[in-house]
């Protein structure tokens, strides 16, 4: 038997997972690692626990396997940035995460390139990605730039990992990370030349390029060749094999994100085009993006303390049918506004609506900011099907919600690792006989007037600022 191993690093923990040739999970190994959040644009993670946490989940999910591994994949989140020593690979700051936006106000002055900047990337201009990042870090750190011999490295966090973890010892990034940089030209598959003079970054210090499934290496002392490296939301995509027409993803995490491939590039200023996956082809995407989705629970909890919250919020979503409406600006406005520095805030809030309320009011305003991607999305595909996975894809009255609005099947998998899977199946080279776990649940569109009538609301709001 051969299997494939997966190194699943996001946002809370690592996650080491082996997976049969068929698409079976056969072991996992799981460790928290932490988020530091200084203020609401300041988030930071500390790179050598992360690498630690991946060097202990592998360790242990490979004891637990037993029969040969043939290869391995390694998925990160996309947007984290950081800077290394080039000789002792030791960091040199800690991570900025993908929801820090500390470069906001350095970022402000490329707004006349703004054009050009999504011309070139598919993105727009935003503090989320690298750009900004690695300006902040070389500015921080007054690194010495003139040197022609470079001392250090900057890159996404999956190169600094590659760094640690490959028998390449290469700084190498694969094309879905190098893209939201916003440095990476997204029809020529390498760094522009255009964005790194305008802003002022030399190509010397970041990764070469590399297509997502190709040769990384072996890992470690393993010997199991690497033989994919992609972001976590574009891994995703595949977590049941080849996608259907008409169908987009949605993955709920921390963030959400709702996600359709295609075989071209496609023209918008609202949504994020990027990479699906590569290698001697490519395969693009379209992208809607939520920050506010976890987050907001997250956001929520630290004001308002229920204990065992996720028990309740199925139940509250239930009996709840006059909820406030919530704006839902948490880590800023994503697509399609690209919108940052609104506080959030409850509409009509003379009576003072109680904490269950206010809970379904943001459950609600999560299935509002997906409901404007997937309207961005239908300009260009007819989408009828919307396969849902993450944690809070669990809560049963959010994903009927998302039905009601959407007037879409909402399809649940019972699986919980969709970006590992997703891994998995690309580091396999995508086989045709892939058994993913059948759907737990389906979700028919139901009437819901009142429910239409507050998404309205919230628009109009939205349309505001």
């Amino acid at each position: 038997m051969t299997y494939t191993l997966v190194i699943d690093q996001g946002t809370h923990a690592s996650r080491a997972i082996v997976f049969s040739a068929s698409g079976k999970i056969l072991s996992t190994a799981e460790q928290n690692i932490k988020l530091i959040k200084h203020n609401h644009s300041h988030i930071e993670q500390d790179p050598e626990e992360i690498l630690q946490s991946v060097h202990t989940v592998i360790d242990h999910a490979l004891k637990k396997t037993p029969g040969i591994i043939s290869n391995c994949a390694l998925a990160t989140q996309r947007s984290t940035m950081l800077a290394w020593d080039q000789h002792s690979l030791k960091s040199l700051h800690p991570a900025l995460g993908w929801q820090d936006r500390r470069s906001e106000n350095d970022l402000k002055q490329f707004k006349p390139n703004e054009k050009m900047i999504r011309e070139i990337t598919g993105l727009p201009l935003s503090a989320h990605y690298g750009a900004g990042k690695f300006r902040w870090l070389l500015n921080y750190l007054k690194l010495n730039t003139s040197d022609s011999c470079p001392s250090f490295s900057l890159g996404p966090l999956v190169s600094f990992l590659l760094c640690h973890l490959s028998s390449k010892h290469q700084n190498l990034v694969d094309h879905s990370n190098a893209h939201r940089t916003l440095l990476f030209d997204l029809y020529q598959l390498e760094w522009s030349e255009k964005l790194l003079e305008l802003f002022e970054i030399d190509k010397k210090y970041l990764p070469v390029c590399q297509p997502v499934q190709s040769d990384y290496g072996t890992l470690m002392e393993t010997g199991i060749p690497v033989t994919c490296v992609s972001g976590d939301q574009n891994a995703a995509l595949f977590s049941q094999g080849s996608i259907p027409d008409n169908t987009a993803i949605i993955n709920l995490g921390t963030g959400a994100f709702i996600l359709t491939p295609c075989n071209r590039t496609v023209k918008t200023d609202k949504l994020l085009q990027g990479i699906a996956r590569s290698n001697s082809h490519t395969e693009y995407l379209l992208e809607g993006t939520v920050n506010g989705a976890g987050a907001a629970i997250s956001w929520a909890e630290r004001q308002w303390p229920v204990t065992n919250l996720y028990q309740h919020l199925s139940g509250w979503l239930d009996v709840i049918d006059q909820p406030s409406v919530f704006i839902n600006t948490v880590g800023g406005l994503g697509s399609p506004w690209w919108i940052s520095g609104i506080e959030p805030y409850f509409l009509n809030t003379d009576k003072q609506p109680t904490i269950e309320q206010r809970y379904v009011a943001i459950i609600e305003s999560i299935i509002f900011l997906l409901q404007h991607n997937l309207e961005q999305l239908n300009e260009h595909f007819d989408i009828k099907v919307l396969r849902v996975s993450g944690g809070l894809s669990q809560i049963d009255g959010l994903c009927q919600k998302l039905a009601n609005l959407s007037r879409c099947q909402v399809q649940r998998s019972e699986d919980t690792e969709a970006t590992a899977r997703g891994a998995a199946w690309l580091a396999a080279g995508g086989p045709e006989h892939w058994s993913p776990p059948a759907s737990a649940r389906s979700f028919s569109p139901l009437s819901d007037t009142p429910l239409k009538q507050r998404y309205q609301c919230f628009s109009e709001e939205i349309s505001r600022f």
